[in-house]
């Protein structure tokens, strides 16, 4: 019988490496995201969410796995990067089903600006919308996503936070062909800016620096939370993460009025239109 093949592990360096595609298995959990939106959206609408709208959508990876969910589907991914949205052209988009395709729309504007068709559920995710620094700002952003909302339709962002999310640091994680390392600047205590970049290391020893650099302000979940209801939004439900028997994140996220700060955690919070 014929053996089977032996994956060998990929040989990227800093010079051959597709940053974008290094971000995506670092960073992104597609499937996780999408799941939870669906979830929520189905126990409180008894229904499927047809209509996803990705905000700050850079690879549109969420808005290509959206559409292969359902042949009703549709999916608009928004980003103000020209060369992020060519990238989902030539790589998620080109892997689509051409009926697939037809039901993805790539808008390059700001999310404060965009016209698109009401969404179901707009996702802001990967904390893209921290670089909205200013409150007057986020407030646009979350106005315009209200009115870009269909009346039942739902805003979800994730959002980070904890002692650790204040102080510097790096954390390397080994994956599968390289390292990816991400480096935390301290926070400024009087504005809450905070500049964070991710590097990648490569087995050759060679390092991808600054692939990609975020200057953000640390939001507190409360702030979020008192933004979306000036905006207009409804119910503003807070899910946060269980742990498993080693005390470590299990994936599941419930909704909750009250956590403990841990030293870093992560959270959903959806805003409804109602």
């Amino acid at each position: 019988p014929c053996m089977p093949r032996i994956q060998t592990p990929p040989r990227w360096t800093a010079k051959t490496a597709d940053k974008y595609h290094l971000y995506e298995l670092s960073v992104q959990e597609t499937d996780a995201d999408l799941d939870f939106v669906e979830g929520v959206y189905r126990e409180r609408r008894g229904a499927e969410p047809l209509r996803f709208q990705e905000d700050f959508c850079g690879t549109a990876l969420l808005c290509a796995r959206w559409v292969q969910r359902g042949p009703r589907r549709t999916a608009v991914g928004v980003d103000l990067d020209a060369a992020c949205l060519d990238y989902a052209r030539g790589r998620h988009l080109a892997g689509l089903e051409p009926e697939e395709r037809r039901r993805v729309q790539l808008v390059q504007a700001d999310v404060r600006q965009a016209q698109t068709p009401p969404a179901d559920v707009i996702g802001a995710f990967n904390f893209s919308y921290w670089g909205l620094r200013r409150r007057t700002d986020l407030l646009d952003y979350f106005r315009h996503a209200r009115e870009s909302l269909a009346p039942e339709g739902c805003l979800v962002l994730d959002l980070f936070g904890g002692p650790d999310a204040q102080v510097e640091c790096e954390e390397t994680t080994k994956k599968e062909g390289f390292t990816y390392i991400w480096k935390q600047e301290a926070m400024d205590a009087i504005t809450n800016h905070i500049t964070c970049r991710i590097a990648f290391r490569f087995p050759d020893k060679s390092v991808l620096e600054d692939a990609f650099v975020y200057h953000w302000r640390v939001w507190s979940l409360p702030e979020i939370r008192d933004i979306l209801h000036d905006a207009g939004f409804g119910t503003v439900t807070a899910y946060w993460e269980g742990v498993d028997e080693d005390g470590e994140g299990d994936g599941v996220f419930l909704p909750r009025e009250h956590a403990e700060n841990e030293e870093a955690w992560i959270a959903y919070l959806v805003a409804w239109k109602d």
